[in-house]
C-alpha cells in the first residue's frame, strides 16, 4: 500500500511538474528577427513612389537640355536624407540587421545613380535598368517587413 501510494503521489508530481514546465516554455518564444515596423514600411513606400516619380520624369525629359543632373540635384538630396533616416531607424531596432543591410544596399544603388546622372542624361533603356534594380531593393526590404508583420 505504501508503495503504492508513493507512486500514485510521484505521478501526481511529474504531471504537474510537466504540465509547469510545459507552460513556461510556451510563453518563451525566441525570436531570431524584430518585430515588423509600420514607420519603415510607410517610409520605404513613400521613398518608392519618390524614385519611380524621378524615373518618370527622366524619361520624360530625355534629351532635353532639362535632363542633366543639375536641374535633379534636390531629388538625390532629399531621397539621400530618406534612406539615411531609414537606416538610422533600422538599425536602432533590435535583430533588425538584414533591413539596415538591406538599406545600406538602397543606399548604393541612389549613389550609383546619381554617379551615372551626373556623368550624363539617362536614356530610357538606362532607366529601365535603374527601375529595376531599385524595385528590387525596395520589394527585398517591404516583403520582409510584411513577413514580420504575418509573423514569419
Amino acid at each position: 500500500m505504501k508503495i503504492e501510494r508513493r507512486m500514485s503521489q510521484y505521478r501526481e508530481f511529474l504531471a504537474a511538474f510537466s504540465l509547469m514546465l510545459m507552460l513556461s516554455l510556451a510563453g518563451c518564444t525566441v525570436k531570431l528577427i524584430s518585430s515588423y515596423d509600420e514607420a519603415t514600411d510607410r517610409a520605404v513606400t513613400d521613398l518608392q513612389r519618390k524614385t519611380e516619380a524621378h524615373l518618370v520624369v527622366l524619361e520624360s525629359v530625355e534629351g532635353l537640355p532639362e535632363c542633366t543632373f543639375e536641374h535633379h540635384k534636390q531629388f538625390y538630396d532629399e531621397a539621400k536624407v530618406d534612406i539615411s533616416a531609414i537606416t538610422v531607424r533600422a538599425a536602432a531596432i533590435p535583430k533588425n540587421d538584414i533591413t539596415t543591410q538591406q538599406t545600406v544596399l538602397l543606399a548604393s544603388n541612389l549613389d550609383n545613380l546619381e554617379k551615372l546622372h551626373k556623368i550624363a542624361c539617362l536614356s530610357k533603356d538606362q532607366i529601365s535598368i535603374v527601375r529595376s534594380h531599385f524595385n528590387t531593393s525596395f520589394t527585398a526590404i517591404l516583403k520582409l517587413e510584411l513577413a514580420k508583420r504575418r509573423g514569419e
